[in-house]
């Protein structure tokens, strides 16, 4: 991680600019993928992606004053709300365009608020909490878990569109396979190919060196 979050955090709280730059950056991949998966395919064909990223980012340094959350948990949920919010407008405004315009309003595809909910214990939906090995027991540990979405987020940068949106939806909004394929127009058995590809692509990405902390640990799947 190129900036340690608390750091930039009490630094963008005195007033430093270029501190608050720099934790913008640190969690530009973060929201490019909660932006990405927020929108869904339908709506992605009527915005831009990389706009949405802007303006979120735009609030960020705009809203950032009012934000008095004390670790990154707190601040990686916090920039969720703020991306949530952006597209529910963005949801609104092409709802009202396309009623205006006489044509089925399209919906905002992805769900906020409990977005795995309707899977049930066998739908297959992953945690990324289950992917990674860590040993986590204290109130410490535990709320470190959520920077290893922000740390899987960097690790899909660099893969093909198709792979890292389903690794996200997947290990992060607990979506099944099937769920996953009828979102994106595909069938299970692609989305599960598409997956194991991308798997081994951003595992050896996250296992870092040799016995470091973020050693990969394969819980298989029954799907």
């Amino acid at each position: 991680m190129a900036g340690n979050p608390l750091d930039l955090m009490a630094r963008a709280r005195a007033g430093e600019a270029e501190a608050l730059g720099e934790l913008c950056a640190l969690y530009q991949n973060y929201l490019r993928m909660v932006a990405r998966s927020g929108l869904g395919p339908r709506l992605r064909e009527r915005v831009d992606l990389s706009d949405v990223v802007q303006e979120a980012l735009v609030e960020v340094v705009r809203q950032f004053p009012q934000f008095n959350g004390g670790n990154e948990a707190a601040l990686v949920g916090w920039l969720r709300r703020l991306v949530s919010q952006k597209l529910a407008d963005l949801g609104r405004y092409h709802s009202r365009a396309k009623r205006g315009s006489g044509e089925a309003a399209v919906p905002l595809d992805a769900a906020w608020e409990g977005a795995g909910a309707g899977n049930t214990a066998n739908s297959g939906g992953g945690r990324l909490i289950d992917m990674l090995a860590l040993d986590q027991t204290s109130p410490s540990e535990a709320a470190s878990r959520r920077e290893l979405v922000v740390l899987l987020a960097d690790a899909l940068s660099d893969l093909p569109e198709l792979e890292a949106d389903v690794l996200w939806l997947y290990h992060v909004e607990s979506l099944s396979f099937e769920t996953i394929g009828d979102r994106l127009g595909l069938s299970r058995k692609t989305i599960r190919g598409v997956w194991a590809r991308g798997l081994k692509s951003v595992r050896r990405v996250m296992e870092g060196p040799p016995g470091g902390p973020m050693r990969y640990q394969d819980h298989g799947t029954s799907q």
